[in-house]
């Protein structure tokens, strides 16, 4: 991979030439580059009563948003630097007397338009990554697990539900997207949705 293409280009591939210039923007971060752009806007977060329940573990691996409200003022600084090849989610929500919970997780490139997200707790979410109909689209492939460079399946999306998410452009400067994660059996675990603006992008 280029140094000087963005991390996404390669994954999105011919259709990176003929997507929306907000996602130019989005997802110009490159590779062994110390890059940063950053977007802010409100998401209403949505979780069941199962994922209530697990909140308490979501607290303590730092992953999915443990509340259920509307409006959350929200930052998300995309990274990549120069001494690896990584793509760095830095997610700030913002709980009022709460205080901001912080989420932050590592892309990995698995070749083609497939991609892993790495949480601090060593699970992955495997997908691809495709721009179709007028929007990103992210599907499920499976979930995977860490520990030191060893790397595995782990079977568990009975259990964890599916997630899938969109994002869709609105003008040169603002998007909107959706994440949901629904069970085989119990629907709707979880989501999170809202629309954001491109307030910075510094190429390093």
């Amino acid at each position: 991979m280029s140094e000087n293409e963005p991390f996404f280009e390669k994954i999105f591939g011919e259709d990176w030439a003929t997507m929306p210039e907000v996602f130019h923007a989005h997802y110009a971060n490159r590779t062994h580059r110390d890059d940063v752009v950053r977007v802010t806007g409100l998401m209403d977060i949505r979780q069941s009563w199962l994922m209530r329940l697990a909140a308490p573990l979501f607290r303590m691996t730092k992953t999915l948003v443990p509340v259920d409200r509307k409006g959350v003022d929200t930052e998300v600084i995309f990274r990549t630097h120069a001494e690896n090849d990584g793509f760095w989610y830095h997610r700030h929500f913002r709980l009022g007397s709460v205080g901001t919970y912080e989420f932050v997780s590592r892309l990995e490139h698995m070749g083609g338009n497939q991609v892993t997200e790495w949480t601090g707790a060593g699970i992955g979410w495997h997908s691809t990554f495709a721009f179709a109909g007028g929007r990103v689209r992210l599907e499920h492939i499976g979930y995977r697990f860490k520990l030191g460079r060893l790397t595995m399946r782990l079977p568990v999306t009975w259990l964890f539900g599916v997630p899938s998410a969109w994002e869709e452009a609105i003008d040169d400067t603002h998007f909107r997207m959706e994440m949901t994660i629904q069970h085989w059996l119990f629907g709707h675990l979880y989501s999170y949705s809202g629309a954001f603006e491109i307030d910075e992008v510094t190429l390093g």
